[in-house]
């Protein structure tokens, strides 16, 4: 789901007076998953669309914000449609290679670029301490950090520090503990700072969410 559906969605619960505990009773799901889809982490299925739709009075069109736009163009024939389809990717081929399938940024675009570069570098940097000192026994630590490099880009995007990859990267450092310095024990402690983390940076991603300009969701969206 994208951001700016999720803020619709919690400003139309705002709007009507509900909590979110309130509104998880009435249509039968946890507060959790409300939390979830107001801050973009999951989308409700068709059934939970019908009974927010009900629930607010309105269409699954006015739910979902579907634009006049969209709506017209469900009308046009299969034919019209992959006439202007076609028109479309001739007149403006850099913009329709960015709305197709999972890609719909230049971010999106760079980050999968770095993503790749950064798997490649650790694949060559394994197989260098492998072959150079043979250490296949321990540099296989290495490809924990491809997760968590994803994870960066992914906070940096969206601006929210709950989605790094803590607890790939706490596994990394227990490795490197155990396998380097033998210290399985009491090394073990690092993993209780899994809960700290989430406990200290989700509500501050809530906070920020809730208190963030709606335009500037727009346009951190688009």
């Amino acid at each position: 789901m994208d951001l700016e559906t999720a803020y619709r969605l919690q400003k139309l619960r705002k709007e009507k007076g509900y909590s979110q505990e309130e509104l998880a009773d009435r249509i039968g799901v946890s507060r959790q998953a409300i939390s979830k889809w107001e801050r973009a982490e999951s989308s409700p299925d068709t059934d939970n669309l019908i009974s927010l739709a009900k629930l607010y009075n309105i269409s699954l069109d006015e739910l979902l914000n579907i634009s006049v736009v969209e709506k017209a163009e469900d009308g046009l024939t299969h034919k019209q449609k992959n006439q202007k389809e076609l028109h479309s990717d001739t007149d403006s081929p850099e913009n329709s290679f960015f709305k197709r399938g999972k890609i719909k940024t230049k971010l999106d675009v760079l980050n999968a670029i770095l993503n790749g570069v950064f798997a490649l570098l650790v694949t060559i940097l394994y197989f260098l301490l492998g072959f150079l000192w043979g250490r296949w026994f321990d540099a296989w630590i290495l490809f924990l950090l491809i997760p968590v490099f994803d994870s960066i880009l992914l906070v940096i995007e969206r601006k929210q520090i709950s989605l790094f990859m803590f607890p790939v990267a706490v596994v990394a450092i227990y490795c490197i503990l155990g396998l380097e310095f033998y210290l399985w024990h009491p090394g073990w402690i690092v993993f209780l700072t899994i809960p700290i983390f989430y406990i200290i940076f989700e509500p501050i991603d809530k906070y920020v969410l809730k208190t963030k300009d709606p335009q500037e969701k727009n346009e951190d969206d688009e």
